[in-house]
Order: structure tokens, then C-alpha cells, then sequence
């Protein structure tokens, strides 16, 4: 699972290094269109999650009848909603940038990018659907060869669309785009392989309808509480991306190269909450309380120490980190205290996360929504006063590290509170 989850992060790594070689504007101006891509790789993947954890949950209580209409369910549901996504983005890709505050050069690169990428949320939707299929089965080393290949792909692929190489067009930004979609898409064929022709999983049996419309409450039960907290945190990116781009492009360029960087810890803490949610569903299902607790705790030891760990070196070596991408000593020198402060930061994030996704996987995600759109939407005008009092893009920074710590402690009280318990999304789930 992490080496499937890393295809997000080192697709936007590589992205973002052959950028560099465009320009520092060319990356900073894509690089701050994060929010938007969080759209489909942040949002979309809460719902085919949520599949993964009611069909985990079905598994655990012995109610396999259920588990086919879960997936199939899930794929139409996660399909749809990366399509109008798709569509959405590529109607507005010209004006995105400008919306945003870029100037008309840093916004040519924003289109040139978005109106090839707005087509990869489709596939984006599919893929992680039928990724779900291999997860609720524990077959995750599937989803890991799909994505080991989709990242092998990408950098040639890159390097040939956007140098014109061979037989390839000359396609600049527009073929650093064009290469994580077909990247993007290959994986997924790989996947629909496995499911339907090595698995002989099929969706044409008798009466998947009905019981389709049955299982689609918990999957939106769980679904949609878990998307309302990255949708907001998505918002408040773009308020954070609004204010950054108005530092200009040395701001615009650390912020960018250091998110690039810290994907990883990120992308751990990620992997670890979906494999223990997968865990916990099914202990959830047969009712062993127990070993739910334990699976958190053990989460939040291995999490909380990686980030600290890998964001340390980070900090101690930052001049090779960032060098990979930039020889601007400004840029550097910002995003060594942006790194510092992510030193801090990325444990906290990692028990946000967890708290966040575990308390929505036993039933409780109310709570943990109601927080986390509070404090998320609080959060705006405290960044918008910041920026004005001339604290830049550190002290927007130090504003979204107080907000990761509050919200982590809050859910990780909620959890050892215990109220959780005796909730399920699921009818029968002992």
C-alpha cells in the first residue's frame, strides 16, 4: 500500500523536478495549484476508502453476499465523481491560475498543465475503485506493481514529452501533464487485469442491483463525513495558495519545493491509517474491541516517529534537499525554516489523520467532521490576518502547525474517551 500511495507523491515529485528545469516560475506556478489537485487526489480516494472499509466490514461479519455489490457499487460512485470533476476542472483550466491571483505568464503555465491533467481524475476515480477491490481483499501487492509501473513510466515519459526526444512532440509543460496521464492509465489496466481476469471477479450477477441501492448508505455513511474534512481542508489550501502567490515567486517556489519533499511523510502516515483502517474494520465486524485499540496505538507509535525522523534529516541536510530542484540561495534559505517548522508539524498531522479516519471507520465521524470544519474554516481569517500583518509565508505556516496540533490532540482525546464504542456503520456488526 505505500509504494501504491507513493504514485501520487513521486508523480508530483517528478512533475515538479522537470518543471524546475522549464523555469522556477513554470514549477512554482503548477506547484501552487495543489489544492486543485487535491480535489481527486485527496477527495476522491475518501470515498473509495470507504468502500474498501464497509466491504472489510461486510468480510469480518461473515456477510459475503454483501462484498460484490460494495465493489461495484464503489466503482460507480468514485467513476462519477472523478468525470464532473474532470469536467470541471478542464472548463475553467485557462482561468484557474488568474482566479488565484498569478500573473498572466504564471498562469499560462498553470493552463498548459491543467487542461491536459483535468483528464487524469477520471482515471484517478477508476483506478483507486478497483485498487479498493485488491485492498479489502488484502491483496495489496497488486496495487503496488501497478504503481511501481505507473512511476517507472512517468520519467521517461516526461523527459520525452516535454524535450520532444525520439518520436515524442515537443510539448513543454502540457507533456509533463500528458505523461502522468498515460502513467496514470496504464496502472489502472493493470489493475482492471487482475480484478477481472486473474480474481474472475464479476458484476453481472443476478440481482446486483438491488442489493447495490443496500449497500450504497454506509459506503456514503462513511463516505461523505470523511470528504467534508479534506474538502474543507482543501479550501483553506487554496485561501493558503492565494496568499503565497501574492509573495511573489520565491515564496511561491520554497513552499512548493518543500511540500514536494515532505510528500512522503505524508503519504506514511496516509498508508499506515488506510492499512489499520482496512485492520480495524474487520476486528470492528467480528467485534474485537481490543485489538481496534491496539491497532491505533501501534499506528500512532510508528507514524509520529517516521515523520519526526525523516523531516529531522530533512532539516540537517536541507541544502541537497532543496538543491535537487534550485540553486536560488532565497528560495533555500525560506524553505529551510519552512522545513523546520514541518519538523514540528508532520507528527502532529500524522495523529490528525489517523484520529480523523479512525473514529470515521467505527461509526463516529461526526465528531471528528464538526472539528475539523471548525477549526479548518477558523483557521481562514487567522491566515488572512497573518499575511496582512506582514508575517509572510512563515507565519502562514506557523498558523497551520498550531491548527495540525489542535485538531490532532482533540480526536486523540475523543479516542481514548472510549464514546466511540458500541457504534458501526454496518447492521449485525457484533
Amino acid at each position: 500500500m505505500f509504494i501504491e500511495e507513493m504514485t501520487g507523491g513521486i508523480t508530483a515529485f517528478t512533475d515538479t523536478l522537470f518543471l524546475s528545469m522549464i523555469s522556477d516560475e513554470a514549477a512554482a506556478s503548477v506547484g501552487m495549484l495543489g489544492p486543485i489537485m487535491m480535489l481527486g487526489f485527496f477527495i476522491l480516494p475518501q470515498f473509495t476508502s470507504a468502500g474498501t472499509s464497509v466491504a472489510s466490514q461486510y468480510m469480518g461479519a461473515n456477510r459475503h453476499d454483501k462484498v460484490i455489490p460494495t465493489w461495484f457499487a464503489n466503482i460507480l460512485i468514485s467513476t462519477l465523481m472523478g468525470t464532473l470533476l474532470s469536467i470541471a476542472i478542464f472548463t475553467m483550466s485557462g482561468r484557474l491560475g488568474l482566479m488565484l491571483g498569478m500573473t498572466a505568464s504564471q498562469n499560462d503555465y498553470a493552463a498548459q498543465y491543467m487542461s491536459v491533467i483535468a483528464f487524469n481524475f477520471i482515471i484517478v476515480g477508476i483506478r483507486l475503485s478497483y485498487a479498493s477491490i485488491l485492498a479489502s481483499k488484502t491483496l495489496t501487492k497488486w496495487n503496488m506493481v501497478a504503481a511501481v509501473v505507473t512511476n517507472l513510466l512517468n520519467i521517461p515519459l516526461n523527459w520525452a514529452l516535454m524535450t520532444g526526444f525520439w518520436i515524442f512532440p515537443e510539448m513543454g509543460t502540457r507533456g509533463i501533464a500528458l505523461a502522468t496521464v498515460i502513467s496514470f492509465f496504464i496502472g489502472f489496466l493493470i489493475l482492471f487485469g487482475i480484478v477481472h481476469f486473474r480474481l474472475r471477479v464479476n458484476f453481472m450477477i443476478k440481482g446486483i442491483r438491488s442489493k447495490m441501492r443496500e449497500v450504497v448508505t454506509p459506503i456514503l455513511k462513511i463516505g461523505i463525513p470523511a470528504a467534508l474534512e479534506p474538502f474543507s481542508y482543501t479550501v483553506q489550501n487554496f485561501v493558503v495558495s492565494f496568499l503565497i502567490i501574492s509573495l511573489g515567486v520565491t515564496a511561491m517556489s520554497a513552499n512548493t519545493y518543500v511540500n514536494r519533499i515532505i510528500f512522503i511523510d505524508i503519504t506514511v502516515a496516509w498508508v499506515l491509517t488506510m492499512g489499520g483502517q482496512i485492520l480495524m474494520s474487520h476486528f470492528l465486524g467480528a467485534g474485537k474491541i481490543d485489538l481496534v485499540k491496539k491497532t491505533y496505538r501501534k499506528i500512532a507509535l510508528i507514524s509520529t516517529s517516521f515523520a519526526f525522523v525523516n523531516l529531522l534529516i530533512y532539516v540537517l541536510f536541507f541544502k541537497f534537499v532543496l538543491g535537487i530542484f534550485t540553486t536560488d540561495p532565497e528560495i533555500i534559505r525560506i524553505g529551510f525554516w519552512i522545513l523546520v517548522i514541518a519538523l514540528v508539524m508532520e507528527p502532529f498531522r500524522a495523529i490528525n489523520i489517523l484520529g480523523g479516519v479512525a473514529l470515521k471507520t467505527v461509526g463516529d465521524g461526526k465528531f471528528s467532521v464538526i472539528i475539523g470544519l471548525v477549526f479548518m474554516w477558523g483557521l481562514v481569517p487567522v491566515l488572512i490576518l497573518a499575511s496582512n500583518a506582514g508575517l509572510g509565508i512563515i507565519g502562514i505556516w506557523v498558523c497551520m502547525l498550531a491548527d495540525e496540533m489542535i485538531r490532532a490532540l482533540i480526536n486523540l482525546f475523543r479516542w481514548k474517551s472510549g464514546r466511540w464504542q458500541g457504534k458501526t456503520v454496518i447492521e449485525n456488526a457484533r
